[in-house]
């Protein structure tokens, strides 16, 4: 794991039972009157010629405390068993992608800071470029709210 905002070299491709990487993201309060209607994580992989996996790849919530300065395998946070969204077919390196993310699941976490994970339980990594990287790289959490 990373601190807030970061997503250093992400290696998703092992079992959640690992210590899987992902980013931390301010979740703002709905405006009044609005709901989330959607939300999708962007990210690009890193330049590295293994960075783009054949298998899927989970984003799921985190649900433990921690913190970047004391996270460490033994220590790594609990996850959330629900899905929010899946990582498929981001096997280009250096090159953005997508993936949707179930609104409905986000909207109750409106408000804190939210950590996502990314895990995977195939055999390959997937590697996303890090909130280090330019502004254009950088992981982002894209939320649309729409009238209630």
């Amino acid at each position: 794991m990373n601190g807030p905002g970061r997503l250093r070299r992400t290696r998703a491709g092992f079992p959640a039972s690992a210590c899987p990487s992902g980013p931390r993201f301010p979740l703002p309060p709905a405006p009044t009157g609005r709901v989330l209607r959607s939300a999708r994580l962007t990210f690009r992989t890193s330049s590295e010629s293994t960075a783009g996996p054949a298998d899927s790849h989970s984003i799921v919530p985190v649900t433990g405390a921690w913190t970047e300065s004391a996270v460490t395998h033994n220590t790594r946070p609990t996850l959330s068993t629900s899905v929010l969204g899946t990582i498929t077919a981001a096997s280009a390196v250096s090159t953005d992608h997508s993936a949707g993310l179930g609104a409905t699941a986000l909207d109750g976490a409106l408000g804190p800071v939210t950590s996502l994970a990314v895990t995977g339980s195939g055999t390959d990594s997937l590697r996303i470029r890090s909130s280090e990287a330019t502004a254009a790289c950088r992981p982002q959490l894209v939320l649309t709210f729409g009238d209630e």
